[in-house]
């Protein structure tokens, strides 16, 4: 069964990682990564042009704090976990988003998949200052930490380290300013993908309780994702197909 790729959002509260062991104070950040250079750099716009759009583009996604955003997560249709962000702006001019997935799929009373992810986000002028968190994919564990230092970012997974020069991008796709041509990093495991980025059109879709217009994006590449999000630039809904032809579903609560 394909591995449940954080949505960015990529995920939900209330829920408590069984199996998992604690992230070293050490080790604090979890492995989600930045794409690779913005949309906007690939039009040519000044550094200072794409840095105010992108804290433009961020605080519109952002949500009232403590605000929890929920997404049910849904196989075939049929709701399997939660998806949740909490979103808290620190006196240090960051902001913190915390990220909680948990999925579980069973039959006649067994489980037959389960995936769980947790993990905290720190921003600041939209650019991510740190990443830490944990994931257990079916019994497949990671302890990720990404951490911006002078000049470029440190990545640790499951205790091996490595060093990323210039910007870092993850999927943690909350806000549609994450979108872009280039490398992927996963905020939940160690994989890295190449990936593009389309705008197809807007579309009104079941979302919020009701029908409302959206923005339709696809990631394609070594991910195949589509993605919708709100006048606002909020994340609406997420949706991919699975290893075994599921088809998974994020969708705003």
């Amino acid at each position: 069964m394909d591995s449940a790729v954080s949505p960015a959002f990529p995920a939900s509260s209330g829920f408590f990682l069984r199996r998992l062991r604690v992230v070293p104070p050490a080790a604090v950040v979890i492995a989600a990564l930045l794409f690779g250079p913005p949309l906007l750099a690939a039009v040519g716009l000044p550094a200072a042009a794409q840095q105010a759009d992108r804290q433009v583009a961020q605080e519109a996604a952002v949500p009232p704090p403590d605000s929890p955003v929920v997404f049910d997560v849904l196989r075939d249709g049929s709701k399997v976990g939660e998806h949740r962000l909490v979103f808290e702006p620190q006196d240090d001019d960051t902001l913190k988003v915390s990220v909680e997935t948990a999925m579980s799929v069973s039959f006649a009373f067994v489980t037959l998949f389960r995936y769980e992810h947790k993990r905290v986000e720190r921003w600041r002028d939209g650019t991510l200052e740190s990443l830490a968190g944990i994931t257990n994919d079916d019994g497949q564990e990671y302890e990720i930490s990404i951490v911006r230092k002078e000049g470029h970012y440190s990545r640790t997974v499951n205790g091996t380290e490595e060093e990323i020069a210039g910007p870092v991008k993850v999927d943690s796709l909350w806000s549609k300013d994450r979108l872009t041509a280039g490398k992927l990093f996963s905020a939940a495991s160690d994989s890295v993908y190449r990936v593009r980025s389309d705008l197809l059109g807007k579309e009104t879709i079941e979302a919020k309780g009701g029908e409302i217009e959206a923005e339709h994006y696809k990631l394609t590449g070594e991910i195949d994702r589509d993605l919708w999000y709100g006048p606002g630039g909020e994340l609406l809904k997420i949706k991919y197909e699975g290893a075994e032809g599921e088809t998974f579903e994020y969708v705003r609560r």
